[in-house]
């Protein structure tokens, strides 16, 4: 795969002693498949993907469990919630059950990043759906600076 965005991936495969592990084409190809109706991911998140899509060094968390048992979890959390979103997203970090989001039927090959929670949209605290202010290659070049830097997000 030709790396355009995640430049900064591919240049700290290793940080600290973590090493990043990515997913086959294959695999990309099945997520695409079963959460994006096979339509390819955007450019910018298919190669994150390939680089760290199965672990990611820079911070981000899916529990541990993969990418697919992560879209389980928001999807259940939502229901829990009684929350509904009516756009097609994919989540590829969690905190506290307030979820990092690429919105599915956006056309930027870099997309830009939601925070999806919800309960505190349930609560009324908050929106279930909001821009936090960065693109993916943005938020993935910010995770990996804090790493190398020991800055805590």
């Amino acid at each position: 795969m030709n790396i355009e965005y995640m430049t900064q991936v591919k240049e700290n495969s290793k940080l600290r002693s973590f090493v990043n592990r990515g997913l086959s084409i294959e695999k990309i190809k099945h997520l695409e498949l079963k959460y994006n109706k096979g339509e390819e991911f955007p450019k910018a998140f298919r190669e994150y993907l390939f680089l760290a899509g199965d672990f990611h060094n820079g911070a981000f968390d899916d529990l541990g469990e993969g990418l697919e048992q992560l879209q389980e979890y928001a999807k259940e959390d939502m229901e829990t919630a009684g929350q509904m979103v009516n756009k097609p997203f994919f989540a590829f970090d969690v905190l506290d059950s307030m979820y990092s989001v690429i919105l599915l039927d956006e056309t930027n090959e870099d997309p830009k990043v939601y925070l999806l929670m919800p309960f505190l949209a349930k609560g009324g605290s908050e929106p279930l759906l909001k821009p936090n202010g960065w693109d993916f290659t943005a938020l993935v070049n910010e995770g990996i600076r804090r790493v190398k830097h020991n800055i805590s997000f």
